[in-house]
């Protein structure tokens, strides 16, 4: 899956935002076709509602976060986004380099005497009241001065510090899934452990499927199944043996921002040892995109690595609790904190255990979290 971008480019009226926009577009347009230009002007016609929200303070700043909310939902999906908008408020830049990755905030900057010697309709105002950008990533003076050609070669050179970094170790899992199909294998303890609690005919979202040697169990309980991978091969290969069945529907993609997916409702979502694969920040946004998908009285199934498993600390470390090791990235899960974030972010926790024995092989006897929520 491609990374999305946003190139935030902001400035008061008349600072050239258009102008350095549509030249940022077609100069990108030569080199990818998913770029998409989203211009304050358009954009004010097609989510203003009435003239009274649409010159209000209110209706401002509620138009800002529609920019942003659209931003994140075209860019997660893999798209390049180029939004040109007044939008001078801190709380909507802060909340863009929270959630956007790839964001990369322009501030055309540009002295007043400019600004008002370009409005030809008579339209400026002073804007003592404007939260100028404290920390963009590229500050231009917009004053004529410089070539637009010049202004695009410095916007285009530019990396983000807020890269998405969705790969989930692809070349290692696509290795080992080509070795071993999930056909082969037996179906996890924990996938057995919860059969009695999944109905037939229900919907289930399996996040992380890997070689889908539990979703091929659920499928044969009667479950419809959407399941989910960052392996291509592995999801190739689940495709090609269930192409007779309706039931199944195997995706790869990033099972964090897999955005399609998540405007779905399902009954049961299932993550094991998944949440190994995401960092903490990740790890939210996954689960507010699970509590938003799920139905009423749907359940949740999480089982992962607690922070007191044996593997705890082998590798290198580079993150909290995260590490890697024998070849790919693991995140050990702190009980306490990730109940505390479940009840926070509104799910009903019903279930809760940490023990070794859930998951015992000949190879290894990991101590465990399981974990079952409804919302």
């Amino acid at each position: 899956m491609s990374k999305g971008r946003v190139y935030w480019i902001t400035g008061l009226s008349n600072s050239g935002k258009t102008t350095v926009g549509t030249a940022l577009y077609y100069e990108l347009k030569k080199i990818r076709d998913n770029v998409v230009i989203l211009d304050g002007d358009i954009m004010k016609e097609i989510t203003s509602v009435s003239i009274s929200e649409e010159y209000s303070p209110e209706g401002r700043f509620a138009r800002a976060k529609r920019y942003s909310s659209l931003s994140k939902l075209l860019s997660d999906q893999g798209l390049t986004v180029i939004v040109c908008t007044i939008s001078m408020y801190d709380e909507i830049r802060n909340w863009n380099r929270l959630n956007i990755k790839g964001y990369i905030e322009i501030f055309l900057d540009c002295p007043e005497a400019v600004l008002m010697s370009r409005d030809k309709k008579g339209l400026y105002q002073s804007a003592m009241n404007v939260e100028y950008p404290k920390s963009p990533d590229i500050r231009i003076v917009n004053d004529g001065r410089i070539p637009l050609r010049e202004i695009i070669k410095l916007i285009l050179s530019h990396s983000s510090n807020n890269e998405d970094d969705y790969d989930r170790d692809r070349g290692y899992w696509n290795q080992y899934y080509a070795n071993i199909p999930g056909e082969t294998l037996q179906p996890s303890q924990f996938c057995m452990d919860i059969s009695d609690d999944l109905e037939p005919g229900k919907h289930l979202l399996e996040l992380g499927c890997g070689n889908g040697r539990d979703s091929l169990i659920f499928l044969k309980k009667g479950l419809r199944v959407t399941a989910i991978d960052a392996s291509d091969v592995a999801i190739d290969h689940l495709n090609k043996l269930t192409k007779e069945t309706d039931a199944a529907l195997f995706v790869c993609d990033d099972f964090v921002k897999c955005v399609s997916l998540y405007q779905l409702k399902y009954d049961y979502v299932y993550s094991r040892f998944t949440l190994h694969a995401i960092n903490d920040e990740q790890e939210t946004e996954l689960l507010e995109n699970v509590h938003s998908a799920l139905t009423e009285n749907g359940k949740f199934f999480i089982e992962a690595r607690s922070i007191r498993d044996d593997l705890y600390g082998q590798g290198k470390k580079v993150g909290e609790n995260a590490f890697i090791y024998d070849g790919h990235y693991r995140r050990f899960i702190d009980p306490n904190q990730f109940k505390q974030k479940l009840e926070r972010l509104g799910f009903k926790v019903n279930m809760f255990v940490e023990s070794a024995g859930l998951s015992k092989t000949e190879e290894s006897d990991p101590v465990l979290l399981r974990c079952i929520c409804t919302i």
